[in-house]
């Protein structure tokens, strides 16, 4: 049998030790940790002695059951053993009794990751509740979450910050969490549509990651949104908003990698004030060396560079792109015109029968990139019945005097619909 040792009748699981047994329990939901109790007497305490509580209110029938299941479980093994917490809740904003009753029950704990994961409207965060697990916090989820208002905070140890669709109670509020951590690394934040902040400021000496989501196309917000974001030493930036009206960047770190996925909107702008939006968050990342690019990006970014074709991005070394195949041989080179010392280009071409074809004409323009810079070209495509993705190739050989690779992927769609085609590979 298969997880036996061969020749006995013990499982090779249990005859590991018991700390590499409670480390892989601390993986399970605590509810699934329990069940273990009955694989034999050894594994009848064990659960027991996972420093980690993973709960779900749908796992208990009373009122405030999880409250109860912590005392039992601190009473046993001490409010100091306790590590790491998390509570899936449905409440939504008139009942807030369970989770409160956890946390008072937490006080005296040294937590070090905390999650509140709420899959039910929103529940609402005491903050002075967690107040006294503050000073051991090492990672803090929250999702689903209406944070109360709160004062000044110091989270000495926190390292991982991710929010998810959390409602902060102002402005202030969210600059002073984010910044209460000398030592925070990871920040994840999705913002929800019923968010009031008007400017975001995230500013951290530690910061190395930061993925900022804001899709709700409902915002309620009046218009004047803006990310001013300070960090020098970012290493990842991961920029997700389709309503964009403003970005600020006054540092990050000189080798940033940035992820673009932005859409530009002026709620009763102007075409001009649209086009300072665009401008200014171009010279906010003008001096980045690799940029993953999103189409609806690159679509605003083209336009752009329509009416300011000076711009360019001169550090630029790796860029990721997207773009619809139908127009890729009219954007294309504008794109790389703007890209003079760019080295390595990843390709993603989507096809779109909506989509005007564009002009091949523009695909006499020779970016400086071809002639003195671009080492290899990765195109993902589609097969075209007007053999676009055939057109850049031939473009990119033709004309490109320093390039050493070409790689060609037809994407799996291709396959499905025509025969096997070999993945080019030209190493020139």
């Amino acid at each position: 049998m298969q997880g036996r040792v061969r020749g006995s009748g013990e499982d090779r699981i249990s005859i590991l030790p018991e700390p590499l047994l409670c480390h892989i329990l601390s993986f399970l939901r605590t509810k699934d940790s329990v069940r273990t109790s009955v694989l034999s007497s050894r594994w009848r305490d064990l659960w027991l002695w996972v420093p980690r509580l993973d709960l779900d209110k749908s796992d208990f029938s009373d009122d405030n059951p999880s409250a109860s299941f912590v005392d039992k479980f601190l009473n046993f093994r001490g409010e100091s053993y306790l590590r790491g917490f998390k509570l899936n809740t449905d409440h939504d904003v008139y009942d807030i009794s369970t989770l409160d009753a956890c946390l008072m029950r937490l006080d005296k704990c040294k937590i070090q990751h905390f999650e509140i994961e709420n899959c039910f409207g929103f529940c609402i965060l005491l903050m002075p509740l967690i107040i006294p697990m503050c000073h051991t916090l090492v990672s803090l989820k929250l999702s689903f979450v209406i944070l109360s208002k709160f004062g000044s905070l110091s989270l000495p140890c926190l390292e991982i910050m991710h929010f998810e669709k959390v409602i902060f109670p102002s402005d202030k509020s969210a600059e002073v969490l984010i910044a209460c951590s000398p030592v925070l690394r990871d920040l994840r934040i999705s913002q929800s549509g019923d968010d009031a902040v008007e400017v975001l400021r995230v500013c951290s000496a530690s910061l190395k990651s930061f993925t900022l989501k804001r899709t709700d196309h409902d915002y309620v917000g009046n218009g004047e949104y803006t990310v001013v974001i300070d960090t020098p030493r970012l290493e990842y930036l991961n920029l997700k908003d389709y309503q964009c009206q403003g970005f600020k960047i006054v540092s990050m770190s000189e080798y940033v990698r940035v992820h673009v996925d932005v859409v530009f909107e002026v709620i009763g702008g102007t075409v001009l004030s649209k086009r300072n939006i665009i401008c200014d968050f171009l010279s906010c990342v003008s001096n980045v060396r690799y940029m993953t690019i999103s189409r609806r990006s690159l679509e605003f970014i083209y336009r752009h560079l329509e009416l300011k074709p000076r711009f360019k991005f001169h550090d630029l070394a790796r860029l990721r792109a997207t773009m619809f195949s139908n127009s890729s041989p009219e954007m294309l080179p504008v794109i790389l015109e703007t890209c003079p010392n760019l080295k390595h280009l990843t390709l993603e071409l989507v096809h779109d029968s909506l989509v005007t074809e564009g002009t091949s004409g523009l695909l006499t323009v020779l970016p400086r990139c071809l002639i003195s810079s671009l080492a290899s070209v990765d195109i993902e495509s589609p097969i075209t019945d007007k053999a676009t993705e055939l057109k850049l190739v031939s473009y990119l050989l033709e004309n490109s005097t320093t390039l050493k690779k070409l790689v060609l992927r037809l994407n799996q769609s291709c396959r499905d619909k025509y025969e096997p085609v070999h993945i080019v590979d030209l190493d020139l």
